[in-house]
């Protein structure tokens, strides 16, 4: 993993190098292959990991939601702050909605969506469900953003603040006073910053604006997950982004009840 040192800046932007670098937070790279994946196994879309014993998640209809992504933290190298280092982390959406059960007026009510952590796992697969059929939708009523099921591999790195993010109206005031001169520089800003792809941890990418910029969500300043749209496999509307915040309190405590869910297109 690089460090901070090692930033990579094109000449145009050296000038602020040590405002740059001091955003520079741990991030987990999210890399994914078609692939038939275990119960236990980091996913995004297939069968979760899920106890027989507990109930299975449903938006206000009683629909079963669909297994979004899992994150089997045994896979997952030690590097953010506060995230956990076992257990499986999974999160789930209404794909029979159009807005995929996300609440655009209420980002953390989660009848449309669910975020779950299993602290414990549960090795003896007989007393988990194995049959998920009663989860399956019909191909033309299913919004469901990703197309197939697909293993996860992570990668560590850092990353700088996104242009994106709301905090960087003022941690960013110096280089936007200069490049809002500049329609060259501003364009290519925004492409070194743009926070793009699948991850763990580091900063968003939105293809609209943060949620958190207004709404009672600045609380919320720790990007738990985002998927992106990617190579018409993973499809938010029209190429967007899906993203998942947590408070750092809540992330402690391993509290995933007021998860922020938010995902736009263009």
């Amino acid at each position: 993993m690089p460090d901070k040192t090692s930033l990579q800046l094109p000449e145009a932007f050296e000038q602020y190098r040590s405002l740059i670098q001091d955003t520079l937070i741990p991030i987990v790279k999210v890399s994914t292959t078609e692939r038939k994946t275990s119960l236990f196994e980091s996913k995004f879309a297939g069968d979760p990991y899920f106890p027989a014993s507990m109930e299975y998640p449903k938006n206000e209809e009683g629909i079963p939601l669909k297994l979004l992504a899992q994150i089997n933290f045994e896979n997952v190298p030690v590097h953010l702050p506060h995230f956990p280092h076992k257990g499986i982390l999974q999160f789930y959406i209404d794909g029979n909605d159009d807005l995929l059960g996300v609440d655009f007026d209420d980002g953390q009510n989660q009848s449309g969506f669910r975020v779950i952590y299993h602290e414990k796992v549960i090795q003896d697969e007989s007393q988990l469900i194995q049959d998920f059929s009663f989860v399956k939708m019909p191909d033309d009523e299913l919004f469901f953003p990703v197309e197939q099921e697909m293993g996860l591999t992570f990668e560590t790195d850092l990353e700088a603040l996104t242009g994106g993010d709301y905090r960087s109206d003022e941690m960013y005031a110096a280089i936007f006073d200069e490049i809002n001169h500049d329609e060259k520089l501003e364009k290519e800003f925004f492409q070194l910053f743009n926070g793009t792809g699948h991850k763990l941890g580091g900063y968003p990418f939105f293809t609209q604006e943060d949620p958190r910029a207004y709404g009672d969500y600045q609380d919320a300043d720790i990007l738990l997950l985002q998927i992106d749209s990617a190579d018409e496999k993973i499809v938010w509307g029209d190429s967007g982004v899906g993203n998942f915040f947590i408070s750092e309190e809540d992330l402690k405590n391993k509290d995933f009840s007021k998860v922020l869910f938010n995902w736009d297109c263009y």
